[in-house]
């Protein structure tokens, strides 16, 4: 796939994010469609700009030669990628630092790049854009935690209220090194009642928690329940579980908690100071659960720069039609596969509720022709984990996994599905019902029709008296063929229905 000017050969626009934070300076390219934000190259140095910063007020200067490696680094990067929409902020550490514009002035001197600082509230707004990106239906509170600050913003339904900036980052709180429990805790609750005024402590929704340091207790957390899909996008820890696990790390030493699964070494020494301001924000507002955020301040750089109608379309929507565009399959075909199966939309209500059972018929259908291009010996499986491990926001876990199963299914028939430890402990019942007959019905859709929008339109399913039909226009008989019946019978029992004989077709009509 080649791109031109940022924009690749499927529609995609390639665009670059430079963040230069307190603890790192990073460089992610986006292959973006709406709000579908999939980062194809993500970069670090861990330069620790903000390192000492509270107390010298100026910049360490270790860093500032580390970080302008890197930016030079980058700026070659995004040239030889031929991106040209190119994006770039610099946070807490530059902005209270004394020398922090002299240092965007080399900067800009040295590599051309123009970096603004932004204000502790603008940073805060773009966290919680981000994450309103990723997740629209969020209510609570975002907590954007960084090297030097911690941004808290009151989100709900799709909107974002005003933040503020608080200097409760590890690197501000350090002081020669030493962290003593006690005097963070004060600290801490010191910023918090001050900050009272403006988070009302009545505050309700979850708790969206955005930066490494959190994710990275998440992984502790997947780590102790047992949890089997590494994927924390949209991990949800339950009140209670969150003090558990905050208890449970601060007792760890730093070594202990280094040997999780997929945790940095360089995170585990900072684990016990975010479980304690994690600790310290749910005693006092009642959130019922701590959502962990894949997005934030770079995605709600990328977000704030889309159009209103953009802006408006479903990061699962988004999603789907850009993993079927890179893998060269129809979304028109996708759109005719939902109008097709309208007449039994109430058979497949969505157990996760009915206000997600559009969104999640409509995400299934423009993934039906997902595995075109896979082996066919191996294309169940192969579709199974693509869509599993897909990089789109907006699914909750378990919705992610009936997507999947669903996608299995469309291909596989009722073989038996892959990750079955997997399956049987995020799925109930009802969701694995629905993801096999969405399944089959996909799988019936794409027999009829030799996966073409066109043929598909010349034919449709009727629901009679619990009976199905598939009925075909008079010019279109030779698509009513034995295998349709076979695939007709097969989506019939996965929904509970029964069907007609094929010769019987004309009576429903």
């Amino acid at each position: 796939m080649t791109t031109r000017g940022g924009k690749t050969t499927n529609g995609l626009i390639d665009k670059a994010v430079i963040d230069v934070g307190s603890n790192s300076v990073r460089l992610v390219v986006f292959r973006t469609h709406e709000t579908f934000f999939q980062p194809i190259f993500n970069e670090k140095v861990l330069a620790g700009l903000g390192r000492g910063v509270a107390q010298t007020g100026r910049l360490n200067p270790e860093g500032v030669v580390a970080a302008m490696a890197a930016l030079k680094r980058y700026k070659r990067i995004i040239k030889a990628r031929g991106v040209s929409n190119v994006l770039a902020v610099a946070t807490a550490a530059v902005r209270i630092a004394e020398d922090g514009p002299d240092f965007i002035k080399a900067v800009k001197a040295q590599t051309g790049l123009r970096i603004p600082i932004i204000t502790g509230i603008e940073e805060a707004r773009l966290s919680a854009l981000g994450v309103i990106a990723g997740a629209p239906d969020a209510v609570g509170v975002i907590g954007d935690l960084g090297g030097s600050s911690l941004e808290l913003v009151p989100v709900g339904k799709g909107r974002v209220k005003r933040g503020i900036s608080l200097p409760l980052g590890p690197l501000a709180m350090r002081d020669d090194g030493d962290m003593d429990i006690k005097v963070m805790r004060a600290r801490i609750d010191l910023a918090l009642d001050d900050a009272s005024a403006q988070i009302s402590t009545k505050a309700s929704g979850s708790f969206y928690a955005v930066g490494g340091a959190w994710r990275s207790l998440a992984l502790v957390n997947m780590a102790l329940r047992g949890h089997p899909l590494r994927v924390l996008h949209n991990y949800r820890i339950s009140r209670d579980e969150a003090f558990e696990l905050v208890h449970l790390v601060a007792s760890q030493s730093p070594a202990s908690l280094a040997r999780t699964p997929g945790l940095s070494s360089r995170r585990a020494p900072l684990l016990p100071y975010a479980a304690l301001l994690l600790e310290r924000i749910l005693q006092r507002q009642f959130f019922d659960s701590v959502t962990i955020s894949g997005y934030g301040l770079r995605e709600g750089l990328l977000y704030e720069g889309l159009g209103s109608k953009a802006r408006a379309k479903h990061p699962v929507l988004a999603g789907v039609k850009a993993l079927a565009q890179q893998n060269w399959s129809s979304s028109r075909f996708g759109s005719e596969v939902q109008r097709w199966l309208e007449p039994v939309r109430d058979v497949l209500k969505s157990p996760f509720g009915e206000p997600r059972t559009n969104l999640m018929m409509a995400a299934a259908c423009r993934l039906a022709d997902i595995g075109a291009r896979l082996h066919p010996d191996h294309r169940a499986q192969i579709a199974f984990d693509i869509v599993l491990f897909a990089p789109f926001a907006g699914l909750s876990h378990e919705e992610r996994v009936a997507l999947a199963l669903c996608i299995f299914y469309r291909y596989g028939g009722d073989a038996t599905p892959p990750r079955g430890g997997l399956i049987g402990h995020m799925l109930g019942k009802k969701q694995k019902d629905w993801a096999l007959g969405l399944g089959m019905s996909l799988r019936c859709a794409a027999a009829v029709s030799g996966r073409t929008s066109k043929l598909l339109k010349r034919t449709h399913v009727q629901l009679q008296d619990n009976q199905l039909y598939l009925v075909a226009r008079d010019d279109a008989q030779e698509l009513l063929t034995a295998r349709a019946q076979k695939r007709l019978q097969e989506m019939a029992a996965a929904l509970g229905l029964e069907t007609a004989p094929i010769s019987n077709l004309d009576a429903a009509q």
